[in-house]
């Protein structure tokens, strides 16, 4: 019997479930070994029943949104936070800081179905794998896919991404002076910016052992503004604690 897979969308851009379609004939082999059962970007279909696995996008931001989650915790063996919004809030969390938010969006007050605040997955379910990145990361869908389709518990990477650009050979973008956020960012990207020159701008998110407060000081050291560093480290997680 083949493996039930869903995947389900919340408040995000829904860029990961593009990118999970990109990845193209790499998915051929996964695709052998499962089912899918729910998928409204590919088709306007929900088959009744429990699945297997999860692939849940997008930060909670209304009522409603915390029932469908519940639900489809209820009803799945393993839930996978799929990109950095479902794993931190990503993005969508930035309201969180915006004083009246509707009417700095909409330009005037307007009723929403929408809660106080913004938050991930994790606020209100038990999730069982964060699959991080803005979009996530080809290599690591298909190397998690792989380990639950065998029965395997997936293993997440709980190191910053300079711990890759080392194992890569990538030379040290922030001892070169450049504002690099891989020092306080989890790693499983396999730091492809910084192999090209790009620093990291932290689309995976905070790093919870990470020493932010050191990277802030070093920042600010280079001339870069609080308000500055503190609006790159909350774009993906919503606040910045030191």
């Amino acid at each position: 019997m083949k493996t039930k897979v869903a995947f389900i969308g919340l408040t995000s851009c829904k860029g990961c479930f593009f990118e999970f379609l990109l990845i193209g004939k790499k998915l051929e082999t996964i695709l052998d070994n499962i089912e899918i059962v729910n998928f409204r970007m590919l088709k306007d279909f929900k088959k009744k029943g429990n699945y297997d696995i999860t692939f849940m996008d997008g930060a909670v931001s209304t009522k409603n949104q915390i029932k469908i989650l519940r639900d489809v915790r209820k009803r799945t063996k393993f839930l996978i936070a799929f990109g950095t919004c479902a794993c931190s809030g990503g993005i969508p969390m930035i309201r969180n800081s915006v004083k009246n938010y509707r009417k700095t969006v909409y330009d005037k007050e307007v009723r929403r179905n929408s809660l106080d605040t913004v938050t991930p997955l994790n606020s209100h379910v038990k999730v069982d794998y964060y699959m991080r990145g803005c979009p996530i990361n080809e290599n690591e869908v298909i190397e998690v896919s792989m380990d639950l389709i065998a029965g395997k518990k997936p293993r997440e990477k709980d190191y910053c991404v300079c711990v890759e650009c080392k194992k890569n050979g990538t030379k040290c973008l922030f001892k070169e002076g450049k504002v690099c956020y891989g020092p306080v960012t989890y790693a499983g990207c396999n730091a492809p910016c910084p192999s090209v020159g790009t620093p990291c701008d932290g689309c995976r998110g905070p790093l919870p052992d990470g020493n932010r407060g050191a990277e802030i000081d070093l920042l600010k050291e280079r001339g870069i503004s609080e308000d500055d560093i503190k609006t790159v480290l909350s774009r993906y997680s919503g606040e910045v604690k030191k």
